[in-house]
């Protein structure tokens, strides 16, 4: 077993550091991209709702929910997924590590 840092983090090999330095990028877009949408179909929403009046504000209350809802959903199923593949990184790098340690030992 590793020691970890004072946060916590395992140490990882040069595999894992550019595994999850990928993993973090690919977060930061997700996070951009997510936002954006969700921010422009929520403020699309508001303006037919009030601005257009196209739709009327006891249901565009409802959907204005509904957004946020399924926004929501998509947030924690995502960052779920992300955080496992965080955890196998982790795990992948240690064994990495381990066997490195382990081939060293029998070196004379």
């Amino acid at each position: 077993m590793t020691q970890h840092d004072v946060h916590g983090a395992p140490p990882l090999d040069a595999t894992g550091r550019q595994e999850m330095h990928a993993l973090t990028r690919e977060r930061m877009r997700f996070f951009l991209r997510f936002a954006l949408t969700e921010g422009a179909v929520l403020a699309i929403l508001i303006v037919l709702m009030y601005a257009a009046r196209i739709i009327d504000p006891d249901l565009g209350l409802y959907l204005l929910i509904g957004v946020a809802l399924v926004g929501g959903v998509v947030l924690s199923v995502v960052l779920s997924r992300q955080m496992k593949r965080q955890q196998a990184i982790v795990a992948a790098s240690e064994a990495r590590q381990e066997a490195v340690r382990i081939e060293a030992s029998r070196q004379p």
